[in-house]
């Protein structure tokens, strides 16, 4: 069996899929909801200006060795509504923490919330996703931030 890779831009992560060449996009993007963790329905993918349909066979459009580099487009939630997403503050607490945030909230603002919500200096920690660490400037959406999901907290090391 033929395996194909993609790359997958459009946000601040760009995940990277192989799959049969003989899988159809509807199937990519199931594979790429389950990694970046949001509905299929929400997710549009084009491959040099041109939407795909979910038909299509993902061998039709990659040729080559290299990666195929696909064009991510993720509907926003309509109203732009708070939704919860969660931390741990710490390695010693088990029970993450709930913040209310939009898909418009910059990771900044993230962190001024966990700093207000559990006591933790936005100074001392880096936010992961998906194993990605967090630019303070972006939005969550840039990295497909979606209600439930649960962002990492790296503690900075500490100058002695």
């Amino acid at each position: 069996m033929s395996l194909v890779s993609f790359v997958i831009g459009g946000g601040a992560m760009v995940p990277e899929i192989e799959l049969p060449t003989s899988a159809t996009v509807l199937e990519l993007k199931q594979m790429l909801g389950e990694v970046i963790e949001i509905l299929v329905s929400r997710l549009t993918l084009t491959f040099c200006g041109t939407v795909l349909t979910d038909d299509q066979v993902v061998g039709e459009f990659h040729r080559g060795n290299f990666p195929a580099i696909l064009f991510l487009q993720v509907e926003p939630l309509p109203g732009n509504p708070e939704f919860l997403i969660f931390v741990n503050p710490s390695a010693d607490q088990n029970v993450p923490v709930g913040i209310s945030v939009r898909e418009t909230t910059t990771v900044e603002e993230l962190m001024v919330k966990i700093e207000e919500e559990c006591g933790v200096s936005a100074e001392t920690f880096t936010l992961h996703y998906l194993g990605k660490a967090m630019d303070f400037n972006f939005p969550l959406s840039s990295y497909y931030i979606s209600p439930g999901c649960e962002v990492e907290i790296t503690l900075n090391p500490t100058d002695n």
